[in-house]
């Protein structure tokens, strides 16, 4: 039986995007494949790693499947100033940075898994994920701030009816009823990234059935669209754009903006959106007002968590979604983006660093 390495902090990324320590060909010398779009993430989570070794925390990255228990993974990647290398040895930490979300059942069976012990904890409260994961939920959290959504239950062509009039519904009682267009989206309940949005203009009840049967082991939501093209402008540059604010301990750690490609609304950067960072005074005000109300009701100080917003072109905010997990990869041609990752990464590693020394005080 492989020895038992205890980690003190083990990142768990999604199998679907990094490689697994045990793949032994010449082509997977590294955790993100080098001919794949997150190649770049070597470079953050390296950095991660590193990080933690400077901070004196062992540390290890592993891929969802290849957990085995509570905290526990058959193989995994270290990294030494940004050269990676495979340990093929089980290790078990009580500290677990996910960066994976449970798209399918196997994934939820192996975050099952590896959060079925109490004493395994990840970075961020599980309550706090489970309603920003959801999109429903997330609304029926904050409803006087985020966009009527209404969940599609079924394909079936009464479900689809049952969920248009509740939307209507609900855009009818609103206090901003005028923002909302003729228009609605249909989104993945549970996706991320900007995929899986469709913006729908006419014959809803067809496009929304036809497109529910492409994908028939999706969850959807409905919503109306809101026009935001012409709420805010950033140096004179006005589109589709969304407003992120990253807290850490209840305190805003970073701002930046997306601006949608032309002829777009989804404004993540997986979509073709342009990233750039701002300062806190170049978010409005009423934004700000909102997001500290959203805070207070939160109330996770040790979490970390991303509030988008946007503005309507009646000058109205909305809350579109939380982020449970902000991305910590960069743009590697944009300096300021890799000096405010790895800004956030240090974040993360101190509070590591905070838990675990009271673990020790503890026991």
């Amino acid at each position: 039986m492989k020895s038992l390495v205890n980690l003190d902090v083990l990142v768990v990324y999604s199998a679907n995007l990094a490689a697994s320590a045990s793949v032994t060909d010449a082509h997977s010398q590294h955790p993100f494949l080098l001919d794949s779009k997150q190649a770049h993430y070597n470079l953050s989570y390296a950095y991660f790693l590193d990080q933690c070794k400077k901070s004196g925390l062992n540390a290890g990255l592993t891929t969802s499947s290849d957990i085995i228990g509570p905290g526990t993974c058959q193989n995994y990647w270290t990294s030494s100033l940004g050269d990676w290398s495979k340990v093929g040895k089980r290790a078990r930490s009580r500290q677990i940075f996910d960066k994976f979300l449970p798209f399918s059942s196997a994934m939820v069976a192996e975050r099952k898994l590896m959060l079925s012990d109490k004493s395994v904890s990840p970075f961020n409260d599980v309550g706090l994920f489970d309603i920003f994961f959801d999109k429903q939920l997330t609304y029926k959290e904050f409803p006087r701030y985020a966009i009527p959504t209404v969940s599609v239950r079924s394909n079936k062509a009464i479900d689809i009816d049952i969920a248009l009039n509740k939307l209507r519904v609900l855009m009818q009682d609103e206090r901003y009823a005028g923002d909302f267009s003729e228009k609605i989206v249909l989104k993945d309940r549970f996706g991320a990234s900007g995929n899986f949005v469709y913006k729908i203009s006419k014959d809803f009840a067809v496009r929304i059935k036809k497109l529910m049967l492409k994908h028939p082991t999706m969850h959807f939501v409905l919503q109306p669209f809101v026009s935001f093209d012409k709420g805010f402008a950033y140096k004179n540059k006005q589109t589709s754009t969304d407003l992120r604010l990253i807290f850490h301990h209840d305190q805003l750690l970073q701002c930046y903006i997306r601006m949608a490609k032309a002829d777009d609304f989804r404004c993540n950067e997986h979509q073709g959106g342009q990233l750039v960072y701002v300062t806190e005074s170049d978010i409005p005000k009423r934004i700000h007002t909102i997001a500290r109300k959203i805070v207070r009701k939160i109330n996770k100080p040790q979490s970390l968590y991303a509030l988008d917003f946007v503005i309507s072109n009646h000058s109205h905010v909305y809350f579109i979604e939380g982020n449970i997990g902000p991305g910590i990869d960069w743009d590697v041609t944009k300096k300021v983006n890799i000096a405010m990752s790895k800004q956030l990464i240090r974040s993360i590693v101190a509070e590591f660093g905070t838990r675990i020394n009271r673990s020790f005080k503890i026991v």
